[in-house]
């Protein structure tokens, strides 16, 4: 049986790529129809998963990046506008962040990872703790084996702005393969320590 990963709010499908490459069975969800191409992709809202219409077997590994509109200091942000504005207690919509550790918690996957920006971490640190890793732009939480970031080249997020792009979003938030490759690198080693510790 493939091992199996679950994409949530998956846009592109940079987190979960190299494990599409690795032959794993991915399955992505995102709620934006002009992603309906991406492999692997099923347009749906996350809040309207549920265990049971998400597949048949156990899932290993379990990702989310949530929106980080509520969490960017971009200036056209909710954030940064209510700054402008003088409103000191600015609290982000966490919607998304729950249902995603809702899923996780019902899926209990060996690993799992939810991923935001910098500006997310004073947000969810109440919630989730410190993070676990920071490669870049990308700040990750969760239970997984860590690496190096230092070791990868990473394209800046002004690098992967597509502006006039209906997707200029997903573009700008897209993981890059080096990161997935480095999740699955870790991951498949961890694994193997596993097995070499079990015998």
């Amino acid at each position: 049986m493939k091992p199996m990963m679950l994409d949530l709010f998956a846009g592109f499908g940079g987190q979960s790529q190299a494990f599409l490459n690795a032959k794993w069975d991915v399955l992505r969800i995102d709620n934006n129809p002009l992603l309906q191409d991406v492999e692997r992709m099923i347009i749906m809202d996350v809040v309207k998963c549920t265990p049971f219409n998400l597949c048949g077997h156990p899932i290993e590994y379990v990702h989310a990046s949530p929106p980080c509109l509520e969490f960017s200091t971009a200036f056209d942000a909710p954030r940064a506008r209510a700054f402008r504005a003088g409103i000191t207690d600015y609290q982000p919509d966490l919607t998304l962040v729950l249902e995603a550790i809702r899923i996780i918690k019902q899926l209990k996957p060996r690993y799992w990872s939810i991923e935001n920006v910098k500006g997310a971490i004073k947000y969810l640190k109440p919630i989730l703790g410190e993070p676990q890793l920071i490669v870049g732009a990308w700040v990750y939480w969760g239970n997984f084996p860590l690496f190096d970031p230092s070791t990868l080249e990473l394209p800046t997020k002004a690098s992967q702005d597509r502006r006039w792009s209906p997707l200029r979003s997903n573009h700008r938030a897209h993981i890059p393969l080096c990161v997935s490759e480095a999740f699955l690198t870790a991951m498949t080693n961890q694994t193997t320590l596993d097995v070499f510790l079990e015998k």
